[in-house]
């Protein structure tokens, strides 16, 4: 099933003037899809638990070119995830995310108006 929501792109940017305090937030990088929420098997939670990172949510991304800048996702419902590793499955057109949730979430800015 692709309709299980849309999730946006974002990449972490220091919005601050120059010289003063850094402030980070999530900019929004015009890019959108659809996707499918995927069953996390052992094999890769193993992996990811090797690698150092919590693995929260498994999706499926279709008929999306994924910018290199994409670091965080944002679901529908307002929850901010990390992007810990992107597989390509090139005889379906998508893109299988690895995502670790975040513990606290940044600001966000969307460049749409």
């Amino acid at each position: 099933m692709r309709d299980e929501g849309i999730l946006k792109f974002y990449k972490l940017a220091n919005t601050a003037a120059n010289g003063a305090i850094p402030v980070e937030k999530l900019i929004f990088l015009d890019v959108e899809a659809y996707y499918a929420n995927r069953t996390i098997g052992m094999q890769r939670l193993y992996a990811a638990r090797g690698q150092n990172y919590r693995l929260d949510k498994l999706v499926r991304c279709y008929n999306t070119i994924l910018p290199e800048e994409a670091k965080y996702v944002i679901l529908e419902d307002g929850r901010q995830y990390r992007i810990e590793d992107i597989n390509v499955i090139a005889d379906e057109d998508a893109v299988d995310l690895s995502l670790e949730r975040m513990n606290s979430y940044y600001d966000v800015v969307d460049a749409t108006p």
